[in-house]
């Protein structure tokens, strides 16, 4: 079972890019331009309005707004829906694409209220289909941070009649709150479920990147494999030339070997001369000429063992050559196949290894590192190191394991279902004075909402 994406924005300054965006005025690279005529636009305007930008003016307009709207206030939150990539193609596959469209706008309706969807687009030319929905945050009653204030009023103090404050308003806080958040993701999910789609790890810290991050990250990675690419064919001309240098060496031992069989040949007739002489003219040099046949013979008995040697070393020299050039084929196959696998798995590759290194430095090594790649649950009792604070932390027979999501390319170390981070923090905060504490806290208060 895959995972439900739902991302919601509050732009900053003019939404004019993610207009051109949305509705295709510019050509992103990664949307192929030939599938561009599948997109549609999946609510329908009101008389005299044509596009997403003027959709949103007319609601604002339309709505009762009776306060002066700021050139800083947020007019449109921007919302993005879809699923894990593997299971979009699945729904799309089983021709359920328009049901799972109309659930979604039923659910930006019934969560932001109808009037205040304006647009939702379905794009359908980039890898994984998505909707892009466009709501105008218009709210009513009063004011969040003055009803936390009224809250903080003593009892018993004089109160001033103010101006009604039920009124009509145009306030992205207001919507996006933690607490509102939380529950767009939890409905979201329930909607979602009849899709296979489930809600994500609640409190996980993962976030969306921005294309330019992506891109980045890409274009780094990419630099990587070239060099690895530039170094193996730096090893190839290194192994080429020794290839080149060894055939010039075989083609001095052959020369070497034609030479001394010329000269086997030159003393073998030589001693058939000797002998012919020595059958038709027997004088008194007789033995003179055995003994130079004796030495003709022993050097030719010299030169053939010579050969004989020489074509040793020569098939020795050639087998050598096959077996050096074999092994440097295998290598040479072995590093390309090790460039396509780390081209292939790249990013699981450097997560892993991250990782590893990770969990080594904080002390955790041998049995229970090898569990922990199992992605088995392990027990965890003694100190860990943190590199933040730079010092050991106890855990006493605490519950670990790897939490691993390959569509987001993200491995997550959890402490007692937490991430890493926040039980080192957690711990660290309970070694705080309580001065300390109370001055962290006030450091840490969020100044914007995430979702949740």
């Amino acid at each position: 079972m895959g995972y439900a994406a739902l991302h919601i924005r509050k732009p900053k300054g003019n939404d004019s890019g993610t207009t051109a965006h949305i509705e295709r005025k510019v050509n992103p690279e990664n949307a192929d331009a030939e599938r561009s005529h599948l997109n549609r636009e999946l609510i329908e305007f009101p008389d005299g309005v044509d596009n997403r930008t003027e959709a949103i003016q007319h609601r604002i307009e339309t709505a009762g707004i009776t306060r002066k709207i700021s050139h800083v206030q947020v007019r449109a939150l921007q919302v993005m829906m879809t699923g894990t990539p593997e299971d979009m193609q699945r729904i799309q596959k089983e021709g359920r694409l328009d049901d799972w469209c109309k659930d979604n706008i039923e659910w930006m309706q019934s969560t932001f209220g109808k009037e205040n969807v304006v647009s939702a687009v379905l794009h359908m030319d980039e890898k994984t289909p998505h909707i892009h929905g466009t709501v105008v945050p218009i709210v009513t009653g009063e004011n969040r941070k003055a009803r936390e204030k009224k809250k903080k009023d003593e009892p018993g103090k004089r109160k001033y009649r103010k101006k009604t404050t039920d009124t009509v308003r145009l306030c992205a806080d207001d919507v996006m709150t933690r607490k509102n958040l939380e529950l767009f993701q939890d409905t979201y999910a329930e909607k979602m479920a009849k899709y296979g789609l489930r809600r994500g790890i609640r409190g996980c810290d993962a976030r969306h990147i921005s294309k330019q991050e992506f891109n980045r990250d890409l274009a780094i990675k990419k630099n990587k494999l070239e060099k690895e690419v530039e170094n193996v064919e730096a090893i190839l001309q290194d192994k080429q030339q020794e290839v080149s240098a060894t055939e010039q060496k075989l083609v001095r031992l052959d020369k070497s070997i034609r030479k001394e069989e010329l000269k086997s040949k030159t003393v073998d007739t030589a001693i058939k001369v000797v002998e012919k002489v020595g059958s038709l003219v027997y004088d008194s040099k007789g033995k003179e000429y055995q003994k130079q046949i004796r030495q003709l013979s022993d050097s030719l008995v010299l030169k053939e063992q010579t050969i004989v040697s020489l074509r040793t070393k020569l098939e020795n020299a050639h087998e050598d050559y096959r077996k050096q050039i074999g092994k440097k084929d295998a290598e040479i196959k072995a590093k390309d196949n090790e460039i396509a696998v780390r081209a292939f798995v790249f990013p699981f590759h450097d997560v892993f290894a991250r990782m590893f290194d990770f969990l080594y430095k904080i002390g955790i090594k041998g049995e229970t590192l090898r569990k922990l790649f199992k992605f088995e649950p392990v027990r965890l009792s003694g100190k860990l190191y943190s590199n933040e604070f730079r010092r050991d932390y106890s855990a006493e027979n605490a519950t670990a394991r790897l939490d691993f999501r390959p569509t987001e390319k993200r491995l997550d170390f959890l402490i007692d279902d937490k991430t890493h981070v926040q039980w080192f923090r957690e711990k660290h905060r309970q070694n705080m004075p309580e001065w300390e504490k109370k001055l962290e806290q006030k450091r840490e208060e969020p100044k914007g909402m995430k979702l949740g």
